[in-house]
């Protein structure tokens, strides 16, 4: 089994929500089913700005 993580972000808009489809779907022709999906903060630049919250989607292909 093979795990892919990686980051979707933490807003949407209608532009988002059809390119986030289309990622999906791209990693599906790949062979990557979509397993889970979780939300984690990412420190700023050198822990001087703020946390940004966003989502990360982790992929299985068998």
């Amino acid at each position: 089994m093979e795990y892919r993580i990686e980051a979707i972000g933490g807003q949407f808009s209608n532009k988002d929500v059809k390119q986030l489809g289309d990622l999906l779907t791209n990693r599906a022709k790949s062979g990557y089913k979509l397993h889970s999906v979780f939300q984690a903060q990412q420190p700023g630049c050198l822990g001087a700005s703020n946390a940004t919250t966003t989502y990360f989607a982790i992929y299985v292909k068998e």
